[in-house]
């Protein structure tokens, strides 16, 4: 017997995913910025002389690389509350889960970009009279960026197919939605083809940015 495909139920169904996809937005949004700053904090970390730094470091690193990402946003969701007496929101707890997991890769990304320059670049500036942050800020990022714009760009794409992670703890975004629908129109096989367009939207535009800026910043090199 042929599946017959049936897609009557989108325009009823169009202003809930529209919902699931505005909040699926602001996870990959809010994900992105925690995840890259704790990456860079966490990079540097990794490269510094101190063990008291270095050490703790490294362990955040590989739990988090090393660990489910789905492991950790189920069990960030229960232990807030027990750590701060508190009930924390599913999505504040989703975001915060996949902020940890990325900003571990995202670190080990800005620490091989800066180790990827020679190092005569760190000894031209402690030759001008930089300090390490002025040298980092003027000299290294500027060029680490450049190698490092292909493994972000590749990060932020996983990091939008992973916001589906965290309807497991029940934030309504484009997943849940996909089988809150499905399951109330029996419908299934539709419905995840349906969230499949969503998530091309997403990421079409954000790969074909980051191509082109790294094109653009990497045209001279």
């Amino acid at each position: 017997m042929i599946y017959e495909f049936d897609f009557a139920w989108i325009p009823e169904a169009l202003p809930v995913f529209a919902r699931a996809a505005g909040l699926t937005v602001q996870i990959l949004l809010w994900t992105a910025v925690l995840s890259m700053a704790i990456g860079l904090v966490t990079g540097q970390m990794l490269m510094s002389r101190h063990a008291w730094l270095r050490v703790p470091a490294r362990l955040y690193v590989d739990f988090f690389r090393l660990t489910p990402v789905l492991f950790q946003i189920v069990a960030i969701f229960f232990l807030l509350p027990l750590l701060l007496s508190v009930q924390v929101p599913a999505f504040t707890s989703g975001v915060i889960a996949l902020s940890l997991n990325y900003g571990a890769f995202f670190s080990e990304i800005f620490r091989a970009g800066v180790l990827s320059l020679d190092r005569g670049q760190w000894e031209a500036a402690d030759a001008m009279g930089m300090t390490r942050l002025q040298t980092l800020r003027r000299v290294i990022y500027p060029q680490a960026i450049r190698r490092m714009l292909p493994p972000i760009g590749s990060m932020l794409i996983g990091l939008t197919k992973d916001t589906s992670l965290v309807s497991v703890i029940g934030v309504a975004d484009l997943f849940n939605t996909a089988q809150t629908v499905g399951a109330r129109t029996f419908r299934q096989m539709e419905v995840l083809l349906f969230i499949s367009l969503f998530y091309l939207i997403i990421n079409l535009p954000l790969a074909a940015y980051a191509e082109r800026l790294n094109r653009r910043l990497n045209i001279h090199v």
